[in-house]
């Protein structure tokens, strides 16, 4: 394989030259992906931890001065990542249509550090702690003594400056500085890397790469993806578990065997199984499964630290059922290719095949493969045993993110796995399967994939939809099915033009979509850019993808220009002990709860709306202010959104804290995401309703305008003459950022707590718990109460139900 990975396009023979004293260098290729995922990303998604025990008479202060060396050996260990004030016209990409006004270059500059930056006591050895990577330091280490022989050491670098190829390097020069060896100067460092790859791919070579991708993944599915035990939520949480197992070692012998036998290696065996298995068990003939490749192409590289590592999308079509080992040699070929395509960033990959996205998942691939190799070599001393602390993530990137390692045992199979997706027992029973197909296949690879086994669970672990609404390319929904509307706001007109100028388009409507018109990662980027000069606002590079349309992006930037207050919370009721704590409907109000709370026997609290755009955030931001009061919690809950918010709080809480607060509803429905916006007219007439039916008083039908809105207000007393029009237009306001955040909202997981649902009887419905039951562990409790939807607000047995129902919450603890 590294003969074949050697065969670098533009500039082959050329080696990299080593620069004395450089103070700024450009970043490569896979940095600037890396400074953009962060950008739009998680902070601290993209960081890298490792915990090591150590037993023995561990010499602390040797340890900190042989990491202090080896972080003052290697240039991009003492380095950040700085946007300039304009690009250097010098940039590999220069010309190819990521610059423009208002957007800088990315740069990587050396700085000095001392030990006491890298050793950050203050640091808790988290691993997700967030890095910044315009100051640094981008890496940071932690020793805990335990006991006089026994002491924890962490460390966490950034990925930007560190892959798993670094590590070697890393711990062996690490333990070599530790004994006091002399370690010679490097060959080369990565700034002279990022140089040599700037001037070897001048010339057009990552636009020829381009179009290799282009082809490679034409009308490659949308999603590649195992049978779910839930629906993918519209904004996933990242929320996730790892399951470790271990590979039967006859398995990993017959794995190496047949690499050898047939040129391939332990990476292309179990690659080519991971496609395989998916394919059965997704019952799709066309797989797209992501893998990082390592770009340390010359050996020169060899003890350089820093990222080299690119992820790719491996494709394969396993519609003929071809035997397993006509399957790897397509393989095998396919990964030897991607070598000499293989400094595209990710992102630019993403932008050339342009595939249907969402914030609901990643783009091209949803499934991942790594394979690390033996991580056993550290070259410790003979008096300390050291050893790989066992941490387990509570997050997850992808559907699945499969690894394998030798460690001192043997291989190491884990998945790291969406808990809003899958189960643990769905994922241990689909691990078990993936490992005797693996086993059936090194065994007998001359048989077709069709004729390996699997047991029936494998296929039928699941059944719900594999996103919102959206099963396939042709259901992703896009610009073409809603309504041609023209921009109706002063930002949406501002936007327009932008669009028009960046995307090159004669005309945008409201609902067109930015990525649909031809628009990608880094035009996202100017586009933001220039938002931020033209308003002062700095939406996050993420906010384009959820705000993809001109009308929700225009939505998003006015929100922010009148940013929300803190939550804060509205005594209804007075008393002494737990108290309730009731969230606004969607009208945003909470005088709906005045007279209730007085009747309920314990202290009451309300959260009003303040302007926050998605359930998600209102849930983060009210139990902020639940927890920052001295009372604790009894119960949370509310009226129809209400009772919405309040699940999402206590479903949170429960996830970080494990405790399960009751939940009570009033008529409150599961809600089902809705990807077409309502028109002006649907606003109006259904805040109309809304509001007549809260004040209990018909506003009438046939209202379409703000305007028709105001004089049959004043018609019917709501607003003295003239009519304060601003107040309604503020009621309005709020209804539609509620009303967005409640359509937008998908329920993830199923909560543990108990559920009590007070529900209208007199209002249409098949399912008798609205839903509910579908996303929690328990019986969800059903109490039917006379009145509509808003009758059973004002109804007079609605405040002993909710009394009693409170009492036995305490009596449960």
């Amino acid at each position: 394989m590294s003969t074949r990975a050697a065969r670098l396009p533009g500039g082959r023979t050329a080696g990299i030259t080593h620069h004395e004293s450089i103070v700024e260098a450009p970043v490569s290729e896979q940095q600037r992906a890396m400074w953009f995922l962060e950008r739009t990303g998680r902070p601290g998604t993209y960081n890298i931890g490792s915990t090591v025990r150590i037993r023995g008479e561990l010499d602390v202060p040797a340890l900190r001065t042989a990491l202090a060396e080896v972080v003052d050996r290697h240039w991009i260990l003492r380095s950040v990542l700085t946007e300039t004030g304009s690009k250097s016209g010098t940039g590999s990409d220069a010309g190819s249509g990521t610059g423009g006004e208002g957007e800088g270059d990315v740069r990587q500059r050396v700085r000095q550090l001392d030990e006491i930056e890298l050793f950050d006591e203050s640091w808790d050895g988290r691993a997700e702690a967030p890095f910044d990577l315009g100051t640094g330091p981008l890496v940071r280490a932690r020793i805990d003594r335990q006991a006089p022989d026994d002491h924890l050491f962490y460390l966490c670098f950034h990925h930007a400056v560190y892959d798993g190829g670094s590590a070697p390097v890393f711990w062996r020069e690490l333990w070599r500085a530790y004994r006091g060896e002399r370690l010679d100067e490097p060959a080369v460092q990565y700034a002279d890397y990022a140089i040599w790859q700037q001037r070897r791919l001048a010339g057009g070579v990552l636009d020829q790469q381009a179009q290799w991708w282009a082809d490679t993944l034409k009308g490659c599915p949308v999603l590649t993806t195992l049978p779910a035990d839930r629906p993918r939520p519209a904004h996933p949480t990242n929320a996730g578990h790892e399951l470790r197992l271990r590979m039967p070692e006859p398995v990993r012998r017959g794995v190496d065997a047949l690499a050898e036998t047939e040129g391939a290696s332990f990476y292309m065996v179990v690659l080519a199984v991971l496609q395989a298995f998916v394919s059965r068990v997704a019952q799709q003939d066309d797989v797209v499964i992501g893998s990082p490749l390592s770009g340390r192409v010359r050996p020169e590289l060899r003890e350089v630290v820093g990222c080299f590592v690119n992820t790719v999308a491996t494709r394969a079509d396993l519609s003929d059922d071809p035997s397993f080992r006509t399957h790897l040699s397509r393989t095998r070929d396919q990964v030897l290719d991607l070598f000499d395509h293989l400094e595209l960033p990710f992102d630019r990959v993403v932008e050339t095949v342009n595939p249907p996205r969402s914030p609901s998942w990643s783009p091209l691939f949803q499934m991942l493969y790594v394979h690390q190799g033996d991580i056993t070599e550290r070259d410790t001393p003979p008096e300390l045993h050291v050893t790989e602390v066992d941490e387990r993530t509570d997050s997850a990137k992808f559907d699945w993110l499969v690894t394998t390692w030798q460690d001192a045992d043997g291989m190491v199979l884990s998945i790291e796995y969406a808990t809003e997706l899958f189960d643990d027992g769905t994922v241990r029973r689909l691990a078990d399967e993936f490992l005797g197909m693996l086993a059936a296949a090194v065994a007998d690879p001359e048989a077709a994939l069709s004729e390996h086994p699997l047991t029936a669970s494998a296929g039928l672990v699941g059944s719900a939809p594999v996103a919102p609404g959206a099963a396939d390319a042709a259901a992703v929904p896009g610009a073409a099915e809603f309504a041609a509307e023209e921009p109706a706001t002063p930002t949406e007109r501002y936007l327009a033009g932008l669009w028009q100028q960046l995307l090159d388009v004669p005309r945008v409507r409201r609902n067109d979509d930015f990525f649909l018109l031809g628009g990608h990662s880094f035009l996202g980027i100017r586009l933001l850019n220039r938002v931020r000069l033209q308003y002062g606002v700095d939406l996050p590079a993420a906010a384009l993808f959820e705000a993809r349309t001109l009308y929700r992006l225009g939505r998003a930037i006015d929100r922010a220009l009148t940013a929300p207050a803190a939550p804060e919370l509205l005594p209804m009721a007075e008393g002494t002990g737990p108290a309730f704590f009731l969230v606004h409907p969607v009208g945003g109000g909470v005088g709906c709860y005045a007279g209730l709370a007085r009747h309920l026997g314990c202290p009451v609290y309300a959260l009003e709306a303040v302007g926050l755009g998605t359930v998600e955030e209102m849930a983060e931001a009210y139990l902020a202010a639940v927890e920052s009061t001295a009372l604790p919690p009894l119960a949370v809950g509310g009226w129809s959104m209400g009772g919405v918010v309040a699940f999402e709080m206590a479903r949170r809480l429960e996830l970080r804290t494990g405790r399960a607060l009751p939940v009570l509803m009033i008529d409150s429905h599961v809600p089902e995401p809705d990807t077409e916006p309502p028109t002006e007219a649907d606003l109006v007439s259904w805040f109309a309703a809304d509001w007549g039916a809260a004040v209990g008083t018909d506003l009438g039908p046939s209202l379409t305008t703000r305007e028709q809105l105001w004089q049959r207000a004043r018609d019917r007393g709501l607003l003295e003459p003239p009519g304060d029009g601003g107040l309604v237009e503020r009621l309005l306001d709020r209804f539609e950022i509620n009303l967005h955040a409640l359509r937008d909202f998908t329920v993830t997981g199923r909560y543990p707590g108990r559920v009590c649902l007070i529900r209208a009887d007199d209002e249409p419905g098949d399912q008798a718990d609205h839903g509910w039951g579908a996303v929690t562990t328990r019986p969800v409790r059903t109490i039917a109460l006379p009145g509509d939807h808003y009758g059973v607000m004002r109804g007079p047995e609605l405040a002993p139900t909710l009394a009693r129902l409170l009492r036995e919450a305490i009596d449960h603890g």
